[in-house]
């Protein structure tokens, strides 16, 4: 997925990848939300924040984060990683990128200025790396959505900035 509005069918796999990486003094987060096929809704994102839940492999949504990598505006080999074990009922899946550092200042700084990505990779095998390389000012990057269907379960890169309190 190499631009903004691109998209992927990436064909029918049970388990998911996400990992968030950066180098950068900030503190990134990574969140998924999702829909079910029976219209629940509900995130898995880093228990740091008011409501947060760092999910299970086990029960329900079968996701789970890895850890808060970057706090306190940590640079080095920083990574979080969302691994999803089951997506037999889901239907919509939202990969999002939030930043920490400059959305508790109140800052309005452009994810161009990290140096993060996203790399998305199934159980099949199949690896896609999403660049955080947006000019558009915001803290909060929605980017990507997983959408399944009767052919599969296909990725678009919609990448879209906005600002922590519009999210």
């Amino acid at each position: 997925l190499k631009q903004k509005g691109s998209s992927a069918a990436i064909g029918a796999f049970e388990q998911l990848k996400v990992a968030l990486i950066w180098t950068s003094a900030v503190d990134l987060d990574l969140m998924v939300f999702y829909k079910t096929k029976d219209n629940r809704t509900g995130g898995v994102y880093s228990d740091n924040y008011s409501g947060g839940n760092m999910g299970s492999l086990n029960t329900f949504p079968y996701m789970q984060l890895s850890g808060d990598a970057g706090v306190g505006a940590t640079g080095g080999d920083n990574r979080e990683d969302m691994l999803i074990s089951k997506l037999e009922n889901i239907e919509e899946l939202y990969v999002v990128a939030v930043n920490f550092t400059d959305a508790s200042a109140g800052a309005n700084k452009v994810f161009a200025d990290y140096d993060a990505r996203v790399e998305v990779t199934t159980d099949r095998g199949e690896s896609h790396t999403i660049k955080l390389d947006s000019s558009v000012p915001g803290s909060v990057a929605m980017l990507c959505k997983f959408t399944s269907n009767f052919m599969g379960v296909e990725i678009a890169n919609d990448s879209t900035v906005m600002s922590f309190e519009n999210f």
